[in-house]
């Protein structure tokens, strides 16, 4: 078996961590994913919605290979305006970075099922764009979303390891709302 190459690596990890962020909020009614535990706890709908976001800010930043378009998909599918955040401050990036929990528990965010289903479709856009890279690609040089200079692999570890924050936070929720804390076991 040969060993898998970083890109592949990358890929892999991305799959199985978006699989599970969508996986923690299936067992969730609508209420549950809409309760923020405590006033400095988000629910685990902002947390889909936050990583819905950054996956589909990323993705819009990676360089594009072939011929496929680089857009937010929130911008080009009007979420935005479908979901009624015209005029509302959304943080850093569009994302939430940074909104401060009053204003992130005021966001009108839509149905649990909505949610999932950007989510979902974001997601799968960000997997198939980075399935598309390779070694050459991802030691290519990359300025990222925080201005640093690095390369397409670093700053995409750096995504990874903020969603697995996000999912670690998900299944916290997930225990404290009493149902089964881990998807990743």
């Amino acid at each position: 078996m040969a060993i898998p190459t970083g890109p592949e690596i990358i890929a892999s990890r991305l799959q199985r961590l978006n699989t599970q962020l969508l996986a923690t909020v299936d067992v969730l009614t609508e209420e549950e994913a809409s309760t923020w535990p405590t006033s400095t706890a988000p629910s685990c709908k902002w947390h889909l919605w936050h990583m819905a976001r950054w996956a589909d800010y990323v993705q819009a930043l990676l360089p594009p290979v072939g011929l496929e378009e680089t857009c937010e998909l929130w911008e080009s599918e009007q979420f935005k305006e479908k979901w009624g955040f015209n005029g509302i401050d959304l943080g850093m990036w569009g994302a939430g970075s940074g909104l401060g929990n009053k204003n992130g528990r005021s966001l009108p965010l839509p149905s649990l099922p909505e949610v999932r289903a950007y989510a979902t479709k974001v997601f799968n856009h960000l997997e198939i764009r980075v399935g598309k890279f390779d070694e050459f690609s991802f030691n290519t040089p990359f300025t990222d979303w925080h201005d640093v200079d690095t390369s397409i692999g670093d700053a995409m570890i750096g995504y990874l390891a903020h969603a697995n924050r996000h999912l670690g936070m998900l299944e916290a929720i997930r225990g404290v709302l009493g149902k089964d804390g881990s998807v990743t076991v």
